[in-house]
Order: structure tokens, then C-alpha cells, then sequence
């Protein structure tokens, strides 16, 4: 908050997080904790439909789906 200022946290499920950017209303959505394939699918495609993207957190890869592990490596959402 120091950094950037007036910052607000959202508590909510990944999927309506990832919707809360593909809509405008949350300018980023980094995620650090564990999500299956399944959290974030539905999501992403909405993201990705609005412009935005979703990248691995490490890399400036997207997030895959159909992996043998379905768990997601940490991500963040941008628009």
C-alpha cells in the first residue's frame, strides 16, 4: 500500500476475481496460492475475451490447461 497508494483487497472466489478484471473493476489479479485448472478455466476465457491476459507468475507464459497434474503454478491476471 506504501508503493502504490490507495489500495483495495477483494475477498472473493478466483473465478469472479478473474471476472472482476476482465470487467474493469480490479486492475490485477496476482494469485499465489494453490488452484486446479478447473478454478480458473471458465475465467480466463472471459478474461481473455475482455483483452486481458493470464500469465504463469514466473514467466510471461499463459496459464495451460489439460497438464497431467491439473494443479495451476501461481498466476496473475492483468487487463
Amino acid at each position: 500500500r506504501k508503493e502504490y497508494g490507495n489500495v483495495e483487497f477483494i475477498s472473493a472466489g478466483s473465478s469472479l476475481k478473474l471476472c472482476l478484471v476482465a470487467e474493469g473493476r480490479a486492475d490485477i489479479y496476482p494469485r499465489t496460492g494453490p488452484t486446479m485448472e478447473w478454478d480458473t478455466a471458465a475465467g480466463q476465457a472471459i478474461v481473455e475475451f475482455s483483452g486481458g491476459k493470464v500469465y504463469q507468475y514466473d514467466t510471461t507464459e499463459p496459464l495451460l490447461y489439460n497438464k497431467e497434474n491439473l494443479l495451476n503454478p501461481w498466476f496473475v491476471v492483468i487487463r
